[in-house]
């Protein structure tokens, strides 16, 4: 039997890690534009920025055609990703803003210049 956990907390930060059989949730205050974190914490981007991978200002985009939905969110220079105004250390918190529930950024977004899934970017950085 399988177990769903969701996790909404507006503000706040949720990754999720698998250690052996367990699965923990991290939970930890959301960051927002010019606070300590987001300018000293290198987001899950930068290796790919430093590779050239991806470009800062670089907008990437969700597609979602059943919902007639297009997310757009923008590299920044710390590899982090600025969704709607905000920014998110990694790919996938970017997605679960946009999607309101569990995504894997990984798989959502593409690179808006040529449609490459960023996944598939991801090299032994």
């Amino acid at each position: 039997m399988g177990v769903v956990i969701r996790i909404s907390i507006p503000g706040a930060t949720v990754e999720t890690r698998t250690v052996g059989d367990d699965v923990h949730i991290d939970i930890g205050p959301g960051a927002h534009e010019g606070s300590t974190a987001t300018q000293t914490t290198p987001g899950k981007l930068a290796p790919m920025i430093k590779s050239g991978d991806l470009k800062v200002g670089e907008v990437l985009y969700w597609p979602r055609p059943r919902l007639g939905i297009r997310h757009e969110a923008t590299v920044l220079p710390n590899g982090w990703l600025s969704f709607e105004g905000k920014p998110y250390r990694t790919p996938s918190g970017a997605a679960v803003a946009a999607a309101g529930s569990q995504a894997d950024g990984w798989t959502a977004w593409r690179r808006e210049r040529d449609h490459v899934i960023i996944g598939s970017l991801r090299k032994a950085h």
